[in-house]
Protein backbone atom coordinates (compact mmCIF):
# COMPACT_ATOMS: atom_id res chain seq x y z
CA UNK A 1 0.00 0.00 0.00
CA UNK A 2 2.80 2.24 0.88
CA UNK A 3 3.78 2.15 -3.29
CA UNK A 4 0.68 2.72 -3.90
CA UNK A 5 -0.03 5.74 -2.08
CA UNK A 6 3.37 7.04 -3.30
CA UNK A 7 2.30 6.19 -6.89
CA UNK A 8 -0.89 8.05 -6.29
CA UNK A 9 0.85 10.79 -4.99
CA UNK A 10 3.21 11.30 -7.74
CA UNK A 11 0.15 10.93 -10.10
CA UNK A 12 -1.02 14.19 -9.01
CA UNK A 13 2.46 16.10 -8.90
CA UNK A 14 3.02 15.42 -12.38
CA UNK A 15 0.53 18.21 -12.99
CA UNK A 16 2.70 20.83 -10.88
CA UNK A 17 2.29 21.58 -7.16
CA UNK A 18 -0.41 20.18 -5.09
CA UNK A 19 -2.34 21.28 -2.10
CA UNK A 20 -2.92 19.11 0.90
CA UNK A 21 -5.04 20.90 3.62
CA UNK A 22 -2.39 23.47 4.65
CA UNK A 23 0.28 21.93 3.35
CA UNK A 24 1.92 22.63 -0.83
CA UNK A 25 3.36 20.13 -1.78
CA UNK A 26 6.28 20.71 -5.17
CA UNK A 27 6.95 18.46 -7.67
CA UNK A 28 10.96 18.57 -6.75
CA UNK A 29 9.41 17.08 -3.55
CA UNK A 30 9.67 19.85 -1.31
CA UNK A 31 6.90 20.52 1.48
CA UNK A 32 5.70 23.80 3.17
CA UNK A 33 2.87 25.85 4.56
CA UNK A 34 0.63 26.87 1.60
CA UNK A 35 1.08 30.39 2.71
CA UNK A 36 4.95 30.22 2.68
CA UNK A 37 4.90 28.90 -1.03
CA UNK A 38 6.96 32.24 -2.11
CA UNK A 39 9.27 32.33 0.84
CA UNK A 40 12.33 31.94 0.72
CA UNK A 41 13.74 32.05 4.34
CA UNK A 42 12.30 29.12 5.76
CA UNK A 43 13.55 26.97 8.16
CA UNK A 44 15.18 23.79 5.96
CA UNK A 45 14.29 20.05 7.51
CA UNK A 46 15.49 17.42 5.40
CA UNK A 47 13.76 14.31 7.47
CA UNK A 48 10.49 13.07 6.89
CA UNK A 49 10.19 12.56 10.49
CA UNK A 50 11.05 16.29 10.95
CA UNK A 51 7.08 16.72 10.56
CA UNK A 52 6.40 15.02 13.69
CA UNK A 53 7.54 18.43 15.70
CA UNK A 54 6.05 20.28 12.80
CA UNK A 55 2.79 19.35 13.50
CA UNK A 56 3.23 19.38 17.24
CA UNK A 57 2.80 23.00 17.82
CA UNK A 58 0.98 25.84 16.65
CA UNK A 59 2.43 29.83 15.58
CA UNK A 60 1.93 30.59 19.35
CA UNK A 61 3.29 27.21 20.94
CA UNK A 62 0.12 25.44 21.92
CA UNK A 63 0.03 21.96 21.39
CA UNK A 64 -2.42 20.98 18.38
CA UNK A 65 -4.17 17.27 19.60
CA UNK A 66 -6.30 17.22 16.42
CA UNK A 67 -3.69 17.50 13.28
CA UNK A 68 -6.31 18.78 10.96
CA UNK A 69 -7.31 21.40 12.84
CA UNK A 70 -6.91 24.81 10.56
CA UNK A 71 -3.63 25.74 12.64
CA UNK A 72 -0.47 24.33 11.06
CA UNK A 73 2.75 26.63 12.24
CA UNK A 74 4.60 28.35 9.38
CA UNK A 75 8.36 29.38 8.41
CA UNK A 76 8.98 25.71 8.12
CA UNK A 77 10.02 23.88 4.86
CA UNK A 78 11.03 19.85 4.01
CA UNK A 79 13.20 19.19 1.61
CA UNK A 80 12.60 15.29 0.84
CA UNK A 81 14.65 12.67 -1.57
CA UNK A 82 11.60 11.01 -3.07
CA UNK A 83 8.45 10.54 -3.24
CA UNK A 84 7.90 8.10 -0.73
CA UNK A 85 9.54 10.71 2.24
CA UNK A 86 7.46 12.31 0.75
CA UNK A 87 4.18 10.28 1.52
CA UNK A 88 5.95 9.65 4.99
CA UNK A 89 6.02 13.44 5.92
CA UNK A 90 2.77 13.97 4.90
CA UNK A 91 1.19 10.52 7.09
CA UNK A 92 2.71 12.59 10.37
CA UNK A 93 1.38 15.86 8.92
CA UNK A 94 -2.18 14.57 8.08
CA UNK A 95 -2.10 10.94 9.11
CA UNK A 96 -3.93 8.70 6.45
CA UNK A 97 -5.36 11.43 4.33
CA UNK A 98 -3.28 10.09 1.17
CA UNK A 99 -4.73 6.38 1.91
CA UNK A 100 -8.23 7.64 2.45
CA UNK A 101 -8.88 9.83 -0.36
CA UNK A 102 -7.05 6.79 -2.50
CA UNK A 103 -9.60 4.48 -1.23
CA UNK A 104 -12.38 6.92 -1.79
CA UNK A 105 -11.05 7.14 -5.38
CA UNK A 106 -11.23 3.63 -6.01
CA UNK A 107 -14.35 3.26 -3.87
CA UNK A 108 -13.01 1.16 -1.46
CA UNK A 109 -13.89 3.85 1.48
CA UNK A 110 -16.55 3.42 4.15
CA UNK A 111 -18.51 5.94 6.18
CA UNK A 112 -20.21 5.48 9.35
CA UNK A 113 -22.82 7.44 10.56
CA UNK A 114 -22.55 9.35 13.86
CA UNK A 115 -25.30 7.25 15.98
CA UNK A 116 -23.41 3.97 15.00
CA UNK A 117 -20.43 5.10 16.38
CA UNK A 118 -22.05 6.61 19.22
CA UNK A 119 -23.35 3.13 19.71
CA UNK A 120 -20.42 1.86 20.12
CA UNK A 121 -19.29 3.79 23.46
CA UNK A 122 -18.71 2.55 26.64
CA UNK A 123 -18.14 3.71 30.20
CA UNK A 124 -17.50 7.40 30.73
CA UNK A 125 -18.70 7.91 27.25
CA UNK A 126 -22.02 5.38 26.76
CA UNK A 127 -23.92 9.18 28.04
CA UNK A 128 -23.22 10.54 24.06
CA UNK A 129 -25.78 7.54 23.02
CA UNK A 130 -28.30 9.97 24.37
CA UNK A 131 -27.24 12.73 22.56
CA UNK A 132 -30.11 14.56 20.67
CA UNK A 133 -30.11 14.82 16.99
CA UNK A 134 -30.54 19.40 17.80
CA UNK A 135 -27.51 18.74 20.47
CA UNK A 136 -25.68 16.77 17.25
CA UNK A 137 -26.05 19.38 15.18
CA UNK A 138 -24.84 22.50 17.28
CA UNK A 139 -21.71 20.29 18.61
CA UNK A 140 -20.57 19.28 15.20
CA UNK A 141 -20.98 23.81 13.82
CA UNK A 142 -18.63 24.54 17.21
CA UNK A 143 -16.27 20.92 16.28
CA UNK A 144 -15.99 20.30 12.71
CA UNK A 145 -16.15 23.92 11.41
CA UNK A 146 -13.47 24.55 8.60
CA UNK A 147 -12.49 28.24 10.36
CA UNK A 148 -11.36 26.96 13.20
CA UNK A 149 -12.38 23.08 14.05
CA UNK A 150 -11.02 20.98 11.31
CA UNK A 151 -10.42 20.87 7.77
CA UNK A 152 -11.47 16.95 7.02
CA UNK A 153 -14.60 17.04 4.59
CA UNK A 154 -17.23 14.66 6.11
CA UNK A 155 -18.49 12.11 4.29
CA UNK A 156 -20.78 10.72 7.49
CA UNK A 157 -24.20 11.46 8.74
CA UNK A 158 -25.71 11.77 11.83
CA UNK A 159 -28.05 9.12 10.76
CA UNK A 160 -29.57 7.49 7.75
CA UNK A 161 -31.32 10.60 5.83
CA UNK A 162 -30.28 13.05 8.47
CA UNK A 163 -26.70 14.73 6.96
CA UNK A 164 -24.38 17.19 9.17
CA UNK A 165 -24.69 20.77 8.69
CA UNK A 166 -21.22 19.89 6.81
CA UNK A 167 -21.87 16.20 5.05
CA UNK A 168 -20.71 16.00 1.87
CA UNK A 169 -21.59 13.11 -0.65
CA UNK A 170 -18.10 11.32 -2.12
CA UNK A 171 -19.40 12.67 -5.33
CA UNK A 172 -19.83 16.29 -4.14
CA UNK A 173 -16.26 16.50 -1.89
CA UNK A 174 -14.31 19.71 -3.76
CA UNK A 175 -11.75 17.92 -5.52
CA UNK A 176 -9.43 18.89 -8.47
CA UNK A 177 -5.56 17.95 -10.16
CA UNK A 178 -3.87 20.65 -7.71
CA UNK A 179 -5.95 19.70 -4.41
CA UNK A 180 -6.49 16.89 -2.43
CA UNK A 181 -9.55 16.96 -0.06
CA UNK A 182 -8.96 15.50 3.45
CA UNK A 183 -11.28 12.99 4.40
CA UNK A 184 -13.63 12.06 7.24
CA UNK A 185 -15.42 8.77 6.85
CA UNK A 186 -16.19 8.50 10.57
CA UNK A 187 -16.32 10.37 13.77
CA UNK A 188 -13.40 10.93 15.74
CA UNK A 189 -12.53 11.33 19.06
CA UNK A 190 -12.76 14.92 19.52
CA UNK A 191 -16.23 14.64 18.44
CA UNK A 192 -17.12 12.34 20.50
CA UNK A 193 -15.41 13.88 23.83
CA UNK A 194 -17.45 17.39 23.10
CA UNK A 195 -20.81 14.88 22.67
CA UNK A 196 -20.23 13.58 26.08
CA UNK A 197 -19.80 17.15 27.50
CA UNK A 198 -22.54 18.40 25.79
CA UNK A 199 -24.75 15.65 27.07
CA UNK A 200 -23.46 16.05 30.13
CA UNK A 201 -24.10 20.04 30.16
CA UNK A 202 -27.84 19.66 28.87
CA UNK A 203 -28.76 17.73 32.43
CA UNK A 204 -26.75 20.53 35.47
Amino acid sequence: MPTDISEFLGGYLRNGPLRLGQVRIFPECRLCHVDDSELSDLADFTDPHDAIEIARYDDAGNYRPLKTAPNLRHGWQLRLKSLEEVTLALDFLYPAALGTALALTRRALTHVDLRETLARQTGMYAITKKITDEQAEATILRTCNHEHGCIRRILWSISSGHPTPFSHRPSEVPWSKNELPILCPEACNLLVAAARKTVKSART
